[in-house]
């Protein structure tokens, strides 16, 4: 913290002598996003008081990146919340001719239905403001550039993990001296390839191959590399210059990504490489299993999702061994510092601007898009060049995620693999961003397991580049023109429920007075003529909980759909219905609004009529008796009534107490 201080001292000596444009108004620069909370450092929770950015270092140091944006520019920037979703508040704004502001970011995975709807403006005119700034200014996609990037990733979506601790058992891994060969040594030595990768793999796994995993692990003996297959492969590719769409375009079908495949199916064929568990299927991966499985110590590699890297590695870390992020091997016909040898980065969470804003300002956005960004990122880690960034930053961000970078023997390995791995990890994966990802998966997926007929990736790339032909040609043809696209699916809202006696006709029932749909193009969908109600699910016959699903299409064809729940009960029905009570009861707060609380869900275990259907949702409460202004026990009626006006009520004890 005290480092920070004397940068934004120094930082505030320097504006000091930048020109200020004291006797013109400042300009507003409108950052939009889906979730202010984590961008605005002046935001404040209305709940707590307290800043919603916690981290008060990072917080000044926002404060400071707009310190300079208004010293340089004369700019203030202002923060936007979207109101709804993402991708339906950016068309509809520009639609009304009013861009909801000036630089809009896009959720991973919002982006390509934004590109779609043709409502971004194309910034190739723009590109020279971020000479030397490259990382932030991702590669054009159907030929123009449409985004720009504001973060610095350390490692991949997926990474690479590996337990080093559990290789010092393996007798065949040391050299002449006993001395354990650990990856981060084979990357010290240049010779972290695809045919070490293997034949390392093969060691292991022929010491591992009859030694039980441990409880609760997803396979049954401990492995050398278990994996979600999809993320390994999307990581050979992009090591050996492939991709599925990059820089040079699709690249799905290129010798590099067929070779890529070959080699991760080459692992699999060998046994030094198993997915972790498939869904019903037959080819998907349960994706989140090999990471929790190298947590468990079952496995000696894995792939695991970012978000949960420093649980798994605190697990192993409470076992007393240690581990290593790695960068996915080089194929052996690439040098350590070649260009074309990647980690996989998806180009998401990134920034647009929109259709409307003018040159002039849409110019001027990027200018301090850059300068707050740089400046962000150059306090953050007391660096004068970007340059620096990544290798300033990088024990920072090992330490996040719980590696053992101060080991004696190990720590200099770990944090050299960990330093290479983030310069090699620049956004080009933009296979999620252009509606690319799904059916490469099933592609790639169906041919490992031979689902459905497929044949081996190069044959069934080529038999489906349809798949990937279509929506270029199809996004091509919507980006040419001057049309804003409508392809956001109409809100469909189901009112209520319905109750119906055995034996109604469910012809006789207005099913349109049951739902609404709006749509952002078309206003107020008119629900006889847009709407489409399925009800052959619903037994009339046989008392139970039913649902009936309404379908609107918009002008469009865009379909939204909403579940409307249908319940057949006896109408005969004599008996009264049975009302459990939790065993233990929650405490109110003195001064509680107690017409506020959830008594059905905080008290009642279950309430069901005679024929066991779930009556929970009837519940109330008699609450006459109880004084919420005073400490002290008070007794509350809980009362049920089913659909055939059967009741039942309990009495419970309800304790109000003092905070």
């Amino acid at each position: 913290m005290k480092k920070f201080l004397a940068l934004f001292l120094s930082l505030i000596m320097v504006s000091a002598c930048l020109p200020v444009l004291a006797d013109e108004a400042p300009t507003v620069i409108r950052f939009g996003t889906h979730w202010v909370n984590e961008l605005d450092p002046h935001m404040i929770d209305e709940t707590t008081g307290a800043y919603t950015i916690g981290d008060e270092e990072d917080r000044l140091i926002r404060i400071a990146a707009e310190d300079k944006v208004r010293e340089l520019y004369n700019v203030e920037i202002d923060y936007i919340q979207y109101a709804q979703d993402t991708r339906s508040e950016l068309v509809l704004s520009v639609l009304a001719g009013n861009p909801v502001c000036d630089l809009a970011l896009m959720w991973n995975g919002s982006e390509n239905t934004v590109l779609a709807q043709n409502i971004l403006q194309p910034l190739d005119d723009y590109a020279g403001i971020f000479d030397g700034a490259a990382w932030m200014m991702p590669d054009k996609v159907y030929g123009h550039n449409y985004f720009v990037n504001a973060n610095q990733s350390f490692t991949q979506y997926f990474s690479l993990l590996v337990n080093l601790t559990m290789l010092e058992k393996v007798d065949a891994l040391k050299d002449a001296d006993g001395k354990t060969i650990y990856p981060t040594d084979l990357l010290e030595r240049d010779e972290w390839t695809w045919s070490t990768f293997k034949d390392y793999l093969s060691k292991i796994q022929a010491y591992y191959s009859n030694t039980p995993a441990p409880e609760g692990a997803k396979v049954s003996t401990v492995q050398a590399y278990e994996t979600d297959h999809r993320y390994a492969t999307l990581s050979a590719m992009y090591a050996n210059g492939g991709a599925i769409y990059g820089a040079n375009g699709l690249q799905v079908n290129s010798k590099e990504s067929i070779e890529a495949v070959q080699y991760i199916k080459s692992l699999r064929d060998a046994g030094v490489m198993v997915d972790c568990g498939v869904y019903d299927d037959g080819y998907t991966p349960q994706w989140c299993e090999s990471g929790y499985d190298f947590g468990r110590g079952a496995t000696v590699f894995a792939e695991c999702p970012i978000w949960h890297i420093k649980g798994q590695v605190d697990n192993c870390t409470a076992r007393g061994e240690s581990v290593a992020i790695m960068p996915w091997p080089r194929p052996d016909s690439l040098a350590k510092d070649s260009e074309e040898y990647r980690q996989v980065i998806s180009v998401g969470d990134v920034w647009g601007v929109l259709k409307g804003i003018s040159p002039e300002k849409t110019e001027l956005a990027l200018k301090v898009f850059r300068t707050y960004w740089e400046t962000y990122y150059e306090l953050r880690a007391n660096v004068t060049d970007m340059s620096e960034y990544k290798s300033t930053m990088a024990e920072t961000e090992a330490m996040k995620y719980g590696l053992d970078i101060f080991n004696e023997n190990l720590g200099d390995g770990i944090l050299n693999a960990f330093i290479f791995n983030s310069e090699k990890c620049v956004p080009n994966d933009f296979a999620n961003l252009l509606g690319m990802r799904d059916p490469w998966d099933r592609i790639v997926g169906k041919g490992f397991y031979g689902v459905d007929g497929m044949p081996s990736y190069e044959v069934a790339i080529e038999a489906n580049m349809n798949q990937f032909t279509d929506t270029m040609a199809q996004m091509e043809a919507i980006l040419g023109s001057n049309e804003i696209n409508d392809n956001q699916a109409p809100s469909v809202k189901a009112v209520g429920s319905l109750a119906l006696p055995l034996g109604s006709d469910l012809g006789e029932i207005d099913w349109t007075q049951y739902f609404t749909a709006e749509d952002g193009f078309d206003g107020v969908l008119d629900p006889t003529t847009a709407g489409y109600y399925e009800i052959e699910g619903v037994d009339v016959s046989t008392v139970g909980s039913y649902s009936v699903k309404g379908r609107f299409t918009d002008k469009a064809g865009n379909e939204g759909s909403a579940k409307l729940p249908v319940v057949i009960y006896n109408a005969e029905n004599k008996e009264a219905p049975v009302l459990t009570v939790k065993a233990e009861l929650p405490t109110v707060a003195m001064d509680a609004d107690a017409s506020a609380i959830d008594w059905a869900g905080s008290y009642v275990e279950a309430a069901t009529d005679a024929d066991g259907l779930d009556i929970k949702a009837n519940v109330s409460a008699d609450l006459t008796q109880l004084d919420t202004t005073t400490p002290g026990e008070y007794p509350v009626v809980l009362s049920v009534k089913d659909y055939a006006g059967n009741e039942a009520s309990v009495e419970i004890t309800v304790n109000v107490v003092a905070e």
